[in-house]
Parts: C-alpha cells; sequence; structure tokens
C-alpha cells in the first residue's frame, strides 16, 4: 500500500469512528466500553507510528531548511502544539526507536502511550548502567513487565526504583544536585509576602507531610482552597516554632513524622559501604540490584539522606514471615495500634483496591473481617490500607476479599508482594490485582480470603494458619 492510499485508509476510518459515537449515549454500557478500549488502542498505535516519522524526519535534516534552530521548534510550529509538547514527542520516539520490544508492545496494545513517556523519560536521565540495562532484551523486558501490572502514574515510580536499584550511586548524585539548586525567596511587597523557592525531593516530602499534618481534613463547612489551607497551615507552623521552647529556653522547631522503608538487605548494604567491610567489593555493592529505601509511598531515598536519617529516628521492627506477610503483633484492640500500623503499611504500600494507589499517608486500617458483624480481631492479618472511598465501598456493598501472594520474580523492585481481589457477595470479580504472566494466566497464591458475614476463612477451606520461618525487616519511622 502506498503512502496515499495509507492515509485515505486512515481518513475513512477515522470517518467511520467519529460517525458510530456521534449517538455514544443510545449504545450499551458494554459497547461503549469495547468501542473506548479500541480507541485507546488505536490512538497508541497512532502515535507510536508517528513517532516513527518524526525520527526519520528529524534525521534527515530536511527541517533545516525552513530557518527553525531546532527540530523541536521545527516540530512545534508546524503542529502549533507547542515546544514542550514537541519534545515530548521526539522523547518518545528515540525511546521506540531505540527499544524494539516496547513498540511492539504499544502495536499489541500491552502497554500505553503514557507507560511509553515513562520509559522515554527513564531513557532521557539514564546514567551508563541504566542506558545499558535500557539497550538490553532483558531490561526492556522487566520494564514491560511492570507496565503491564500497574499504571502509567504508579510505573513512574517502580521504574525510578528499578533504575536506583541498578545505579544506587546516580540516585545519590541526582539527590545531591537537588540539594546543590535548593532555594527559598521571601519578597516583601505591597500586596504581602511573595514566596517562591525548590527543595530537593526528601525536604519537599518533609514539608508536604508537615502541611498536610496541620492542615487536616477541610470540614463541611471550610470554604478555603487547597492553596489557602496550605497557606494557613505554614503560618501555623511558623507560630508553632516561635512558640515552642526547650526546658532551658532555647527555642525549638517541631518535629514532623516522616517514615521510610528499607529492606534487610538494604540495611545490610548501607552498612557495609558506610565501613568499607566490602574492600574492593564496596565499588560492586553500589551498582548492584539491592533495592534503595524508600518513603512509604514507594519514592526512593537517597542514602546519604538515610545515614542522615538513621541518626535520628525511631526504629521499628517488623517481623515477616517466608512469603513477605507482617507477623500479628499481639494487640487485640478496636483501633490498630502504631505498630500494626506501620506493619500493614509496610505489606500493602498503599491502598489496597486494585488500581488506585491512593498514597498511605491518605489511607486508613479496614478490619477484613467487621470487628462489629463478623467479631474480627484488629491484626495485621485482618487489616488492610484503604483509601476512604474504597473503605466506604468495602461497607456499603458488602464486598468480599482474597489476599494473595505473589512469587518475587514476579515482582519488581518496590512493588510489594501482596495483592488482592475483590468481589461482590455474588462473586462476580470487581478488581484483581494480581499480575499476569507471558500466557496471560492470573498469578499468586491465595493466602486468605474474608466473606460477608463469616469473616476470615483460608481459601482452601482450612482454617488459616502461618508457614515459613520468620526474619526481621527493620523499618526506621517516625523521623
Amino acid at each position: 500500500m502506498t503512502t496515499a492510499a495509507a492515509q485515505a485508509a486512515l481518513e475513512d476510518a477515522v470517518r467511520a469512528v467519529a460517525a458510530a459515537t456521534r449517538h455514544a449515549t443510545e449504545l450499551p454500557p458494554d459497547e461503549r466500553t469495547r468501542l473506548v478500549a479500541g480507541i485507546d488502542t488505536a490512538v497508541a498505535r497512532l502515535t507510536a507510528a508517528r513517532a516513527a516519522v518524526l525520527v526519520a524526519q528529524r534525521d534527515s535534516g530536511a527541517w533545516r531548511a525552513h530557518g527553525d534552530p531546532t527540530f523541536e521548534a521545527w516540530r512545534a510550529r508546524t503542529s502549533r502544539t507547542g515546544v514542550r509538547a514537541a519534545a515530548a514527542e521526539v522523547r518518545r520516539g528515540d525511546a521506540l526507536a531505540a527499544m524494539p520490544a516496547v513498540r511492539d508492545a504499544v502495536d499489541e496494545g500491552r502497554v500505553t502511550v503514557e507507560h511509553v513517556d515513562v520509559v522515554a523519560r527513564t531513557a532521557a536521565g539514564a546514567s551508563p548502567p541504566v542506558r545499558e540495562a535500557l539497550a538490553s532484551t532483558q531490561g526492556q523486558s522487566q520494564l514491560l513487565a511492570m507496565a503491564a501490572r500497574v499504571d502509567a502514574g504508579r510505573f513512574a515510580k517502580a521504574a525510578a526504583l528499578w533504575a536506583a536499584a541498578l545505579d544506587r550511586s546516580a540516585l545519590e548524585r541526582g539527590h545531591q544536585t537537588q540539594r546543590a539548586r535548593r532555594f527559598l525567596h521571601l519578597a516583601e511587597t505591597s500586596d504581602g509576602t511573595r514566596i517562591s523557592g525548590q527543595l530537593d525531593a526528601v525536604a519537599g516530602h518533609r514539608l508536604r507531610l508537615a502541611l498536610e499534618a496541620v492542615a487536616g481534613k477541610p470540614a463541611p463547612d471550610d470554604e478555603r482552597s487547597p492553596e489557602q489551607r496550605r497557606a494557613d497551615a505554614l503560618e501555623h507552623l511558623a507560630a508553632t516554632a516561635l512558640g515552642a521552647t526547650a526546658a532551658g529556653g532555647v527555642p525549638v522547631g517541631p518535629r514532623a513524622s516522616v517514615t521510610f522503608l528499607m529492606r534487610e538487605e538494604t540495611w545490610a548494604a548501607l552498612r557495609a559501604e558506610r565501613r568499607g567491610e566490602a574492600g574492593e567489593g564496596a565499588a560492586v555493592s553500589r551498582t548492584s540490584t539491592v533495592p534503595p529505601a524508600t518513603f512509604d509511598d514507594g519514592v526512593a531515598l537517597p542514602p546519604s539522606e538515610v545515614a542522615r536519617l538513621l541518626c535520628d529516628c525511631e526504629l521499628t521492627r517488623v517481623v515477616v514471615d517466608a512469603d513477605g506477610q507482617p507477623m500479628d503483633l499481639g494487640r487485640t484492640t478496636r483501633l490498630h495500634t502504631a505498630g500494626q500500623r506501620r506493619a500493614v503499611t509496610a505489606r500493602d504500600g498503599g491502598c489496597f483496591w486494585p488500581g488506585c494507589g491512593t498514597p498511605t499517608r491518605w489511607c486508613e486500617v479496614h478490619h477484613l473481617a467487621w470487628w462489629d458483624r463478623d467479631g474480627g480481631e484488629t491484626s495485621v492479618d485482618d487489616g488492610a490500607l484503604a483509601c476512604s472511598f474504597h473503605h466506604h465501598e468495602l461497607h456499603r456493598l458488602d464486598l468480599a476479599v482474597t489476599r494473595y501472594t505473589v512469587p518475587g520474580g514476579a515482582c519488581g523492585p518496590g512493588e510489594t508482594r501482596t495483592c488482592y481481589a475483590v468481589a461482590t457477595p455474588g462473586g462476580r470479580v470487581l478488581a484483581d490485582g494480581r499480575p499476569v504472566d507471558d500466557a496471560g494466566q492470573r498469578v499468586g497464591t491465595a493466602a486468605r480470603a474474608w466473606l460477608p458475614g463469616r469473616g476470615a476463612v483460608h481459601p482452601s477451606g482450612d482454617p488459616p494458619r502461618r508457614t515459613g520461618v520468620p526474619r526481621v525487616i527493620d523499618v526506621p519511622v517516625a523521623c
């Protein structure tokens, strides 16, 4: 087929789809769902095709005859989308051209354009070890496996952790670059004080947590905008800092609670590096695939910040079994204790509902075996992190929940081995978080289930029990 014929066929197909959607309100819901999925796949394939043409046009140099300083400027002018959008298109094209497996995944509908953009951003700022991994078939397969399991937002965090595990020294260099660029401006103007600045990711995380802790959830009659609530929270923090004093009368400031998680192998690697125990192997350990410490929302933490926080923090030890499940901490009160919440957080890593992605700090601990109806215990096993919306949905719809343990080989860096499936009392599955293998089959071993009115049951029908030898993970918290 010639280029002109292909373009004509494309225009005919677009007109046909447009005609089919003019009366979308009259279509059955299932048909609309299929139509949207088909359009999504077509848009992704067309985006990949356009990227290939753009890269060829750039490499040809023909754009230089039009007086544009860069190819991105030429694309921005001819497409009228702007330089930022043009740069993103070019970056996407380079990634697809360099990684055939990713291009094939787009053509087959296994990943979205947004996933490709994450890969492209990762490649654009990659260090040599990460670039080498991205160029390899194994590295591309690992990224695609992660992309198939999560949405683009969570894939961005997973890809960042994957890159950090490949080159931990690059994570530290990036953090120090951010630190060097930090600034804060306070300008007194006739309209008040104007604040502008930039912080490194760690400091910014601490500031956000402090502001959220002070601002709290808005009351129903709170008419302030989110920006106004943050401004009031900052003012309150300043007033608290000025009013707080130590026993000797020396002013002291409040300390925001920051939680970060660190696996035992990361702890051991950090100790070896700091002590120089590895000798010549120390250089190797810095570029090994040991996962970095992370905030409770999965953002990687640079080694220097881990070392600083460990100097002045509370250290909570969470004991987990051979399947990576935290053991019950033994409390039987109605509300989960701080220690139990930390254990549940280390296991679930956010809202348990597949695809939700709400950070841990915005979640509540739900009694999977209801406290009042099922006589459920306040334990780590019977608890799950849930955002406010999904917590209400569980109770409103009286849903059944099954917890699965995923094999380690099916998880990427920073991904929890615990996932859940949610179903109606009649058995209709609403959401299933288990990853899919190459054959399209769900992967994971059912560990425990919770049925409406019955509480906790073992999937096999036997009483729930623990197996495996416990091991220990050190979780530094409240720094």
